[in-house]
């Protein structure tokens, strides 16, 4: 309706009415033609209803402005409400627009990704296909044609055919050593012709004038299986050795120089006649009469090459065997073989063992002695020398395959040594793509969890020298199979995975954060291309390395991760985590390695409440937590201290929940006092096979109130963590959680590597030692005692040391260990003491 009114000259004085509404004057009264008198009857009532209607015309006119007040407030509140909507939708527009830019870069690096995969799948190929036709080319050329430049695996090849050739040529050089070898001995000398020896009296004639029928022919038979035998063991010698070491000793066998041979010739007849052989029979004499003995038989041609090989090679082993010969059955074996074969070549096996001196008739002998005419050597024939050398490069084989056993002996010594050392050492993870998880916004001052944490705790490590006594391994991304074990698969290929186009359908799980970057809530940041890939290498980490020291491989060890895992539960992130580490390397060594007791010690000053999610009705997993609690007004808010489990897993969830604030706040005495009466004793009582810390560093002082506000200082956790290595014979991994302070977080980090390398830690400070608890650390120590009395009996004995200090609580307990001491020994005393009585006899009465 139309509220517009006529404006009134004697209503201009009226104000203008607020929010732009048209001014409405009151409406003018009627006019009198006749001149106001007072002494006219009848006035005053007139004028009292002229007011009246005045009035209520005001108030009517009031009536419509309060309406259209109103209306135009209702107009404003709809116009308000309509562009939040719209700033809402432009806002979701805006934000659907960023994503789209972001698959849309995501997929163009993926693009490129395999663009360049592609490429360098190509440049293999045709850098292979050149190898081949390079290598078919040379394969296919003539050969007389010259090749300009050798490719490197021809050179390889014709490496490996020269050293093949060296080695056949040696075996050859070993295996055809008999004097009647075309191969070995010069075309100029007489076949049939020995050499005359060192020795020898006998002038040398003529070679027209020497008889063939005085002396023995030099070719060797088929029929002679000894020297088949001799050099079947000299190639199997030969075919043992692997070090080039010993290929290089064989160079002068190989080159077969005169000098040289004639050298080892010498030598070698000089020790055989040292040894106890005539200079007569030297070992070119020896294969004479073996070649000329064809009655001989196996067993004695058997016999004689086993002696001559032992004295050749060893004389100890030699005089061995003849100690053994003279002792054993074995000799109605030799007087068989003597009265068997009345030859040269049992008189000379004889005389060489050392039984020479028993009678045997040896008429050949003899008259080979008497009737032999050597023959002048002539300087074209070195056969004695190479068959010396032969002796000598057969003796230097031993000896080299002796020093290849010693040296594959000291080496498997060594890989023991250096796999014991190994065992022994501490194992630290880490890898800088974690340091990829950041917020898209690129200011990490408002994010307490950032790339730093992790990269000042390496440094520190590596600054101390603690990183080079400890076993560095890189981490691996967990796959989504492990990352399963815990969380549900929805979840897991939420934030496990990369492509965008899953989350997109999903997008209300992730909100804009006030920095302007993207998160899961208010502080846990989220970057599309990296976090997913760090959040997997986090978990993976962890893995790779509790089963390291799960399977005795490494002693123990710290995982340098982020982001941090304790808080994740099956299918929501929070506080910082997205996949929960611990709990899926716990789940990870039930599932593989059967390991029937783990326990979990979460000492971060957040409960872990995805870790108690995880194993809450599990009893073979123990899980104990000490915490920042509050009476739940501290994140997450859960971890009561009557949290102890369900089903059953009752009894195997322990909150050491610390109630009470600031007031004040705790500190080392009252983290000290939990682990001596909750923690250790329950964690003995359980024995577990692993132990598995949750390591968050937000207790340190140097974290305010919201991250932390406890005042323990860094070297507390190397006492924490040096009681832990008491339990599971040493096997303890720590996994970095919370913590956000650089400088707390680094002193304590190195405090626990100091103390996992088994290095001697700083006393306690005696004020520390002295201090009691205060009065809320002991309220809820005691709230935890009666919560978990009645599933474990050890915490019985603890409770009656809550209120006392470190000092005083070692005091009762060495009392308490030499009163049972004393009244053990008064035990055996008492016994002993029965003993006696009872063995001696009592006294017989005097008869009356």
């Amino acid at each position: 309706m139309d509220l517009r009114v006529v404006d009134h000259p004697h209503h201009h004085h009226h104000q203008q009415p607020p929010f732009g509404l048209v001014p409405q004057p009151h409406p003018t009264p009627p006019t009198s033609t006749a001149c106001p008198t007072s002494s006219e009857p009848g006035r005053g009532p007139v004028i009292n209803h002229q007011e009246q209607h005045l009035q209520q015309e005001l108030v009517a006119l009031k009536h419509k402005q309060q309406l259209q007040r109103q209306l135009l407030i209702a107009e404003f509140q709809r116009q308000h409400e309509q562009l939040s909507r719209q700033h809402e939708v432009q806002l979701q527009e805006h934000i659907k627009h960023q994503q789209d830019l972001l698959a849309l870069k995501h997929q163009q690096e993926l693009l490129e990704h395999q663009r360049k995969m592609e490429q360098q799948r190509h440049e293999q190929e045709l850098e292979k296909q050149q190898r081949e036709y390079k290598l078919q080319q040379l394969k296919n050329k003539d050969r007389g044609q010259e090749s300009a430049v050798a490719s490197t695996e021809v050179k390889m090849r014709l490496q490996e055919f020269v050293l093949n050739k060296k080695k056949a040529l040696a075996q050859r050089n070993l295996n055809h050593c008999l004097p009647g070898d075309p191969k070995t001995q010069h075309s100029s000398l007489d076949q049939s012709s020995p050499p005359q020896t060192a020795l020898s009296a006998y002038n040398h004639p003529m070679l027209g004038t020497y008889d063939s029928k005085d002396d023995f022919p030099l070719r060797k038979t088929a029929s002679e299986p000894n020297l088949k035998l001799r050099s079947r063991l000299k190639q199997k010698v030969t075919e043992r050795r692997s070090s080039p070491l010993l290929r290089r000793k064989d160079g002068p066998i190989s080159t077969a120089k005169k000098r040289s041979l004639d050298v080892a010739g010498e030598r070698c007849c000089r020790w055989l006649s040292s040894v106890g052989i005539t200079a007569t029979f030297t070992l070119f004499t020896c294969q004479q009469l073996i070649s000329s003995s064809s009655s001989l038989s196996s067993s004695s041609f058997s016999f004689f090459c086993l002696c001559l090989l032992l004295l050749v090679l060893d004389g100890d082993w030699f005089s061995e065997l003849i100690k053994q010969l003279k002792t054993t059955t074995l000799r109605g074996s030799i007087h068989a073989l003597k009265n068997a074969n009345d030859s040269p070549v049992t008189s000379l096996c004889f005389s060489a063992v050392g039984l020479g001196g028993l009678p045997l008739p040896s008429p050949s002998v003899s008259k080979l002695v008497r009737g032999h005419r050597p023959l002048g050597r002539t300087q074209s024939a070195p056969l004695p020398q190479q068959q010396c050398g032969q002796a000598q490069a057969l003796q230097q084989l031993v000896v080299q395959q002796q020093h290849q056993q010693f040296l594959e002996k000291h080496k498997q010594q060594f890989q023991q040594q250096q796999q014991q050392h190994i065992i022994n050492k501490v194992c630290l993870v880490y890898d800088s793509l974690m340091q990829k998880h950041q917020c898209m916004c690129g200011n990490t001052t408002s994010h307490p969890e950032h790339a730093g944490r992790i990269q000042s705790i390496w440094s520190r490590l590596q600054e101390t020298g603690l990183r080079a006594h400890c076993e560095c391994i890189r981490g691996r991304k967990a796959s989504l199979e492990e990352l399963q074990t815990v969380h549900s698969e929805a979840h897991v290929l939420l934030y496990g995975t990369n492509p965008l186009r899953q989350k997109l359908d999903l997008s209300p799980m992730f909100v804009r954060l006030p920095c302007g970057g993207i998160g899961v809530d208010s502080d846990t940041i989220w970057n599309e291309v990296h976090s997913s890939s760090a959040a997997r290498l986090a978990v993976g980490s962890v893995v790779e390395l509790v089963f390291k020291v799960a399977s005795a491989e490494l002693k123990n060890g710290f995982a340098v991760v982020r982001p941090p895992g304790h808080h994740a539960e099956e299918s929501t992130p929070m506080g910082f985590c997205y996949f929960n580490s611990v709990a899926i390397a716990a789940k990870l060594l039930q599932q593989r390695l059967n390991v029937s007791k783990i326990l979990i010690v979460d000492w971060d000053v957040h409960h872990g409440n995805g870790t108690q999610q995880a194993f809450y009705a599990d009893p073979s997993v123990l899980y104990m937590s000490l915490h920042r609690y509050d009476d739940g007004n501290f994140f997450p808010g859960s971890g009561a201290p009557d949290e102890v489990g369900s089903g059953a897993g009752v009894g195997f969830n322990v909150n050491m929940a610390f109630t009470g604030g600031l007031e004040p706040p705790m500190g080392d005495a009252d983290y000290l006092a939990a682990f001596r009466t909750v923690v250790m004793p329950i964690a003995n009582e359980f024995a577990p096979d692993v132990v598995l810390v949750s390591s968050g560093f937000d207790a340190v002082d140097g974290h305010a109130s919201p991250l932390g506000g406890y005042k323990l200082t860094a070297k507390c956790f190397g006492y924490l963590t040096r009681q832990l290595m008491s339990l599971a014979g040493g096997r303890v991994v720590l996994a970095l959680e919370g913590g956000h302070d650089l400088t707390a977080i680094c002193d304590a980090s190195e405090a626990c590597v100091s103390a996992l390398l088994g290095n001697e830690l700083d006393p306690i400070p005696d004020e520390v030692l002295q201090q009691r608890p205060n009065a809320n650390a002991v309220h809820s120590m005691e709230k935890v005692i009666e919560a978990h009395s009645k599933y474990w009996r050890s915490l019985q004995r603890s409770a009656s040391t809550l209120g006392c200090s470190l000092s005083e609580a070692l005091q009762r307990d060495a009392e308490e260990a030499e009163t049972v001491s004393a009244m053990a020994s008064l035990s055996v005393a008492n016994k002993h003491i029965g003993k006696r009585a009872e063995e001696e006899p009592m006294e017989e009465e005097a008869p009356m």
